[in-house]
């Protein structure tokens, strides 16, 4: 048996990234739920062709995570955590900041953007790495998965936050205002939350937490993985199509909410959305690891979005008979979040089994950067199409996640379906952690 130690100050350090996290990612979409509000308010200020504001300053995000990831994980490499969360707290500062005292002007808007989009790259690269240093094996899983929470919990306090602050109602008199109150707050939480991490933040525990230490891989394992198996490479490619629906979803939820003739900018489908997500992602992955079906699950995941789709395609038509229109895209809505949402914990997990022998932390960044430049490529697409072909945009979206639901059925099931605490438990069972 051997003996490590788990040191009490390892919550402040997972307190510290979480809190990151929601300061970075609060910032990536908080025009999306007024995204009607935004785009007037900075109309005219820019000669956009293709695109609007909002799409502007959510795709700056993607852009910036696929140009940067590598970069940011050799600056992790270089100069350790301290340094990378540092420089994570001072460009979200600084962006958050640039964002609610110039607001008025969009290119100081962008410019602030820009940063924050390389706060949120270097936070998104150094979570495995903190983890490892600082938790056991066994609780990993559990602060991995908490950071993953918080990425959600984020973006559905902007979905209903934002709303707040700002009067939607289309006829009102008022309609409008509060955009400048709304953008002022945002940037002071965000400041406020980035600012705590980095008087909090170590570089390793006193001793380390686990005897077993992860193996250092280069950034080229990350490409060599894809070769060792067709049905990782395809997941890869169907697990990027999910996540780019549903993060265009969120980008473009005011647009599709005026498609659908919803009059106010309240954000009532996103809020939709992630309360049929947190559903689905409690119950899915945990039955997919209860029948050992990743598979299976993953499949059923990408079915179950093909109706959500339908009904919000055609909310019009079946509200004027049951129930009514808006009613219709909230269900629609809260069903493909109940889908994609558990689509991502159960896919990554199926990623790392069949990857077997490859690093997960290897795994989980190529997901994430695959997942990234899938979305970033999806946005792209239909803000060149929109121009003419506006109201497709949900069936668009449909039609990737139907291919991808066609795809998946061609995948092959995890030669390792087993949970991770099963997975873990050799490692596990010859470790005694000492709590400090």
């Amino acid at each position: 048996m051997r003996s490590v130690k788990a040191y009490r100050y390892r919550w402040v350090v997972l307190l510290s990234l979480v809190l990151l996290i929601i300061s970075v990612e609060s910032q990536w979409l908080t025009l999306a739920p007024v995204g009607r509000v935004a785009n007037h308010f900075y109309s005219g200020q820019l000669r956009l062709h293709y695109s609007t504001p909002v799409d502007l300053l959510s795709l700056m995000y993607l852009i910036v995570f696929v140009v940067a990831s590598v970069p940011a994980s050799y600056v992790l490499h270089k100069w350790g955590i301290r340094w990378v969360i540092w420089l994570s707290s001072g460009a979200i500062v600084f962006g958050s900041m640039t964002k609610a005292l110039y607001l008025g002007d969009l290119r100081i808007v962008l410019f602030g953007q820009f940063f924050l989009a390389l706060g949120q790259t270097l936070v998104l690269v150094s979570i495995t790495e903190i983890v490892s240093r600082w938790f056991p094996i066994r609780e990993r899983g559990m602060a991995v998965g908490l950071t993953s929470t918080s990425q959600y919990l984020s973006l559905a306090l902007v979905m209903i936050v934002t709303p707040l602050w700002v009067v939607t109602k289309s006829a009102s008199p008022l309609w409008g205002t509060g955009f400048d109150r709304m953008m002022r707050f945002w940037g002071i939480f965000s400041a406020v939350l980035a600012l705590v991490p980095a008087f909090l933040i170590r570089e390793n525990p006193p001793t380390p937490s686990s005897r077993q230490q992860n193996p250092k891989t280069s950034y080229r394992s990350n490409f060599k993985a894809l070769a060792m198996s067709p049905s990782l490479r395809g997941l890869l490619i169907i697990f990027s199509i999910c996540w780019g629906v549903l993060m265009v979803f969120f980008i473009k939820v005011d647009q599709i909410s005026e498609l659908l003739g919803i009059p106010d900018s309240n954000g009532i489908l996103g809020i939709a959305m992630f309360a049929g997500g947190m559903v689905g992602a409690t119950i899915l992955p945990a039955l997919s690891d209860r029948y050992r079906k990743r598979k299976l699950f993953f499949v059923f995941c990408n079915v179950c979005s093909i109706p959500g789709f339908l009904l919000l395609v055609f909310a019009a038509q079946i509200g004027a008979h049951l129930l009514n229109p808006t009613a219709v895209a909230v269900i629609g809505s809260s069903i493909i979040g109940l889908s994609l949402l558990a689509a991502v914990p159960i896919g990554s997990q199926y990623a790392a089994e069949l990857a077997a022998g490859v690093g997960e932390e290897v795994i989980q960044s190529l997901l994430l950067l695959t997942s990234q430049a899938g979305c970033a490529f999806i946005l792209l697409a239909s803000l060149v199409t929109a121009e003419f072909y506006s109201p497709m945009l949900l069936v668009f979206l449909g039609t990737l996640l139907a291919a991808s639901m066609v795809g998946s059925a061609f995948l092959k099931e995890s030669p390792m379906v087993i949970t991770e605490d099963q997975r873990l438990k050799e490692a596990i069972e010859v470790e005694i952690v000492h709590l400090q």
